[in-house]
């Protein structure tokens, strides 16, 4: 019996899962190890967020995150590189690395319903009537904040920068728009990326 008393105390402590939306928000950083990080002084930085890319016709056009959010995103990009020894230059001053910082969101809707019944066959009433079902839709958004810093002077056969520092921030463009969860994230990836010190 104090086994299963003991047991029911722990259940009824454990947490059951995430309660909000920012319990969910994931932090990942990578980095290529051969990389001379310390060598570098420079970086640019756009002064736009990029949140879609839109092809109609064979032209493409960019959809770009509005000013209120990016401003402080691209903020905390600057003063976490600042921190770190960087100098911002412009991108056509020939920067040691770009930083390109990008989001995506999606929503999935699910639906569902539940119904009841009742019937009395005991007294040959058949199946009777029933309760009609309730449906119910519901959805979530999710989405990541991308970061990648790439090196422009780089060669290589497919004509593309190599990454070398990568930043993804999981579920931080759920629930409500709270840009602080987002800066939050940057500086927790700069934390975790040490390496990028040039000072």
């Amino acid at each position: 019996m104090l086994v299963f008393a003991a047991g029911l105390g722990l259940w009824g402590c454990y947490p059951g899962g995430p309660e909000y939306y920012e319990d969910t928000d994931v932090t990942l950083t990578q980095h290529d190890e051969n990389y001379d990080f310390a060598s570098k002084q420079t970086y640019a930085l756009p002064d736009k967020i990029v949140v879609d890319i839109e092809i109609e016709n064979g032209d493409t056009s960019y959809v770009y995150m509005r000013d209120i959010y990016a401003t402080p995103i691209l903020q905390a990009i600057d003063q976490n590189m600042s921190n770190y020894g960087w100098t911002k230059v412009a991108v056509n001053a020939n920067p040691d690395v770009l930083l390109t910082p990008a989001a995506i969101k999606n929503t999935t809707y699910f639906w569902s319903y539940w119904y009841d019944w009742w019937y009395g066959g005991w007294w040959g009433w058949g199946w009777g009537w029933y309760y009609p079902p309730y449906y119910t839709v519901s959805s979530i958004t999710t989405g990541s904040v991308i970061i990648n810093m790439v090196d422009p002077n780089v060669d290589t056969p497919v004509d593309l920068s190599p990454v070398t520092w990568l930043m993804i921030g999981n579920g931080l463009m759920s629930g409500a728009n709270d840009v602080s969860r987002i800066t939050d994230a940057i500086d927790q990836a700069f934390m975790q990326s040490p390496y990028l010190k040039t000072n």
